[in-house]
């Protein structure tokens, strides 16, 4: 039986849109064009892959079994076709990276301005996003690289340590005494910005069981670092973050002290698993690993040395 890279992309595409008339759209198809093509690559495979009715489409059975293959082996041949072009012109086309904004602002400059001047031809789309945010945006392949806090369900990811970085107080020096033991009096005397629910810092500090949660409760919440780093700066409170957050150009001037006891906060490059990434995307990995090393950070920022 042979298998086209075309059939195997109107399938996919079909699946993902459960629609015909969307999935034409995409492809440039006609509608009964696709439909005829839908057709004969179920009589090939001597099955039908979708349930049909009058508004969509829904995969059978073997649609169901077959679509995983389908996507695997479609990415397949684009990745090599990929290679072998890239391997006679350079490296080119589009790599997504979802990121948070902390790892975006301080590590990544530096790295793409170099990355860029020697692949000028390779476009990088950057998609900043929490924890949870920039799993999921690589296990559902929107993104081929991610860089952050697994969360959520990883079981389809596989993750690099790129730096651990320990949690900490950041605030004005001159308004506020800062000590890294949490206690009662310190407490007290401190007005706490708060950590949406969602970010990879609140659930550290929910997991050691740290008083911060209950005393951020009545801050000022923020979603983002820049307004939190912001805040920080104008008085508003005391910001609750990592020693890679404190590394932002933002916070400068700012105090920062690292927690007593000890949490951290680990950063790691993560990939699906059952998705080598593309040439470019493989090549700008490559230069966020070993281009870290030149990176100014806090110096409790913990760089893990690149292997590969």
């Amino acid at each position: 039986m042979n298998l086209t890279q075309r059939q195997l992309k109107l399938f996919v595409t079909t699946a993902a849109s459960g629609n015909i008339s969307r999935a034409s759209e995409q492809l440039h198809l006609s509608q009964p064009a696709l439909s005829r093509a839908i057709q004969e690559f179920e009589s090939q495979l001597g099955t039908p892959l979708f349930h049909r009715t009058t508004r969509k489409l829904a995969l059978s059975e073997a649609g169901v079994r077959f679509l995983p293959t389908a996507q695997r082996l479609l990415h397949d041949l684009e990745h090599a076709a990929a290679e072998v072009r890239e391997g006679a012109e350079g490296l080119s086309g589009t790599v997504v990276v979802a990121v948070g904004t902390a790892f975006a602002c301080t590590v990544l400059p530096s790295v793409i301005e170099r990355f860029v001047r020697i692949h000028p031809r390779v476009r990088i789309r950057l998609r900043t996003d929490n924890s949870e945010g920039i799993t999921t945006r690589v296990t559902s392949t929107e993104a081929d690289i991610g860089i952050g806090s697994p969360v959520g369900d990883t079981a389809s990811v596989q993750c690099t340590s790129l730096l651990v970085a320990p949690l900490g107080l950041l605030g004005d020096p001159k308004r506020f005494r800062l000590r890294g033991r949490i206690d009662t009096d310190l407490l007290s005397t401190l007005p706490l910005l708060k950590e949406s629910e969602d970010t990879s810092i609140m659930q550290i500090l929910r997991a050691h069981g740290s008083l911060l949660v209950p005393a951020m409760r009545n801050g000022v919440e923020v979603s983002c670092l820049a307004s939190q780093l912001a805040l920080a700066q104008a008085g508003v409170g005391v910001a609750v973050l990592s020693a890679l957050g404190a590394s932002h150009p933002q916070a400068q001037g700012l105090q920062f002290v690292a927690l007593a006891p000890r949490m951290t906060r680990e950063i790691f490059a993560i990939q699906r698993v059952d998705r080598r990434p593309n040439p470019s995307a493989e090549a700008l990995l490559h230069a966020v690993k070993h281009g870290m090393a030149a990176v100014r950070l806090h110096k409790s920022v913990k760089k893990r040395s690149p292997s590969g």
